[in-house]
């Protein structure tokens, strides 16, 4: 695998002495290079160009906007990231060195020094700098939509006083970002083991030829890692921009946050009795393709390749968080704590010579975190159709959104996605059947089921599950990111015309129950119509599946009445800017359009029976669909007018 180094090299001879004016790369000074590769991996999201070439007119002209060329003032790339309306700026400084938290922290107030010179006296900006800024729409409006970014070859990625717009980018960090989103191991460490109090030395491995490999069990050793070396581990390999930490890619589950019980009783476990840690914690569990002992200079060691954590996120975030609070505030007896703790582990070879390698990686993974309860959710995590999904919806053009596909999963920095294009699987599974199959009631009856496997071999795990996730014929992957988009949109607007309906039907109940009747009649009406009222709010509360079933059949049934419909998307950028001309006017028509129609027909056939009980027999949902279809026929001219005009005026 080509290193960084490697990159810098094939840039530097591309690019020496390019431009011919300000030169980006100058003679020899290939450190330059290194500017190259920080923009040819960091942006590549944005500029969508995966290898920098020279040849390429396009690519010589993306570097003479971006880059700062020498002298820089403190800034080397200055990126302006476009979403429609709005502006994100993106301030790089680049060393090809290792720098220390004070030298980072330096690079960051001289880049914010830099740019408030701009903002406030231009002139004194050295040249190229404010040609570069002046290439592009940034003035004092966009002061506070900077992402500040230092990019070194060092280990340290956190200073003291991080704010929440300074990124602090490693070489290691660098490389897992040019390797994509789909590395799910660390490639190789090395790991010093506790000899005093350990199971496995290097003696008792038999690397010899003449050893018969069973090929039915996976090799495996039980050892003890130290703490330190585990918590040095974490931190490097904590990924902000790609979203996860790679030494848990093969985990059912990211690790817990600080909230979790066990977070404060480890730390103080390190603070006052770090050699009595092995004996109190669970330890953690590793698979990796190959390991080895190696011993040196006295000392035993491992050494372990192409690895991930499965079991034991919680304990190695844990150590690493400690590790970090000890680094910033220079608690040299905390991290010499650190040193004296060691953690049992049990390391797993699984590789290709393995028979039946993939089903033993999966049970292995399943069967080793049941200290907390796994879902079948859970279990799924892991499932290659669940990752391709989560690339599919989430990379390329817009729009993006975020699948979340096991716990405790963070969202990359980009691209960009709205709230509601947030979702995790099951819930999305949920308004697929409701939305795209017309089928509420199974929706909310199969939600605890839809991972679960049946073991039919016709399928994947389940029929419900291969009709949504099957990668040839699945619906999430048949259904273009446009159709799914509106799906999830479609999801919070009845979340928020719901809020709409009930503060209306509320405030009716409250000025019907402040009128004073004495006549009996009246007093009988007003009783029914507040009961009505209540019926209303009760469906209101619980329609959702039902609802987004009833929006989906007017578009199946009038979509073909509206040219190019197709190409036609609701302005959810306006709708999340809260502008009041377009929120406000869609949610009140989606709640006369769909919301009214849906609560009218649950109410009128659900009788007196317990509005809970009807949504959740199958027998309402057969109601429901046949009442509402008939009426999108009976009275197809008066619905279609009100929809198509609906969609004019709130779909571009």
């Amino acid at each position: 695998m080509a290193t960084l180094d490697d990159r810098i090299n094939e840039l530097y001879n591309q690019f020496i002495d390019f431009p011919p004016k300000n030169k980006i790369v100058r003679l020899g000074i290939s450190d330059d290079a290194f500017t190259l590769v920080a923009f040819e991996i960091l942006f590549q999201n944005f500029h969508s160009v995966k290898k920098l070439n020279y040849n390429e007119g396009a690519h010589r002209e993306l570097l003479c906007q971006y880059i700062v060329p020498p002298p820089d003032d403190s800034i080397d790339i200055f990126f302006e990231e476009k979403d429609l309306d709005e502006c994100k700026y993106h301030i790089v400084q680049v060393k090809n060195s290792i720098l220390s938290p004070g030298e980072i922290e330096q690079c960051f107030i001289l880049m914010e020094n830099s740019i408030k010179i701009f903002l406030n006296k231009p002139r004194d900006s050295k040249k190229n700098l404010k040609e570069i800024i002046s290439g592009t729409d940034f003035s004092k409006q966009y002061k506070s939509d900077c992402v500040y970014y230092v990019v070194h070859r060092g280990q340290t990625n956190y200073i003291r006083s991080q704010k929440s717009n300074q990124k602090i980018i490693t070489g290691d960090e660098l490389q897992i970002l040019e390797n994509g989103t789909r590395q799910m191991s660390v490639p190789i460490e090395d790991f010093e083991i506790d000899t005093g109090n350990n199971f496995i030395v290097n003696n008792f491995i038999d690397n010899s030829e003449s050893k018969k490999v069973n090929t039915h069990i996976p090799q495996s050793l039980l050892c003890n890692f130290s703490g330190y070396d585990l918590a040095k581990l974490n931190n490097k390999y904590a990924n902000t921009l790609l979203g996860r930490n790679i030494l848990y890619g093969q985990n059912l589950r990211e690790s817990l946050n600080k909230n979790s019980k066990t977070y404060d009783s480890m730390f103080e476990t390190v603070s006052k009795e770090p050699d009595l840690f092995l004996f109190y914690n669970n330890g953690i569990t590793i698979i990796s393709s190959a390991f080895n002992a190696v011993g040196a200079n006295g000392k035993e060691k491992i050494t372990v390749e192409n690895f991930s954590i499965i079991n034991g996120a919680q304990t190695t975030s844990t150590l690493g968080a400690y590790l970090r609070d000890a680094e910033i505030n220079n608690e040299q007896e905390n991290i010499e704590n650190l040193k004296k703790v060691f953690v049992l582990t049990k390391i797993y070879q699984i590789n290709k010579d393995l028979k039946n390698h993939e089903n033993i990686s999966e049970n292995i993974k399943i069967f080793n975190n049941t200290q907390t309860p796994l879902s079948s959710r859970d279990m799924v995590s892991i499932r290659k159709e669940q990752i391709d999904l989560q690339e599919r919806l989430f990379q390329g053009e817009s729009p993006n959104i975020f699948v979340f596909i096991k716990k405790g999963e963070t969202i990359p920095g980009h691209p960009k996605t709205q709230s509601h294009q947030r979702v995790t699987n099951e819930v999305l599974a949920q308004l697929t059947l409701c939305g795209f199959c017309s089928e509420p009631f199974t929706a909310k009856d199969k939600k605890t089921k839809i991972f679960d496997n049946d073991g039919k071999d016709d399928v994947i795990l389940n029929s419900v599950y291969d009709r949504l996730f099957n990668q040839k014929s699945g619906l999430l992957f048949n259904r273009s990111k446009r159709e799914i988009d509106e799906l999830l949109f479609i999801y919070r607007l009845h979340e928020d015309t719901k809020k709409f309906q009930k503060i209306y039907l509320k405030n009716l109940l409250q000025n019907l129950n402040q009128k004073a009747l004495a006549n009996p009649v009246q007093v009988e009406q007003k009783e029914n119509q507040m009961n009505s009222i209540k019926r209303n709010i009760e469906i209101a509360n619980v329609c959702l599946f039902y609802n987004i079933s009833c929006y989906f059949e007017m578009r199946s049934n009038f979509d073909n009445l509206i040219p190019n419909i197709e190409n036609l998307s609701f302005e959810t950028r306006k709708y999340f800017d809260n502008s009041e001309t377009y929120k406000d006017k869609l949610i009140k028509s989606f709640s006369e359009l769909v919301y009214s129609k849906t609560i009218d027909i649950i109410r009128n056939n659900s009788g007196v029976e317990n509005v809970n009980n009807w949504i959740r027999a199958e027998k309402g949902q057969e109601v429901f669909l046949s009442t509402l279809r008939n009426s999108l026929i009976n009275e197809g001219f008066t619905i279609s007018e009100k929809y198509i005009e609906f969609v004019k005026l709130f779909k571009a």
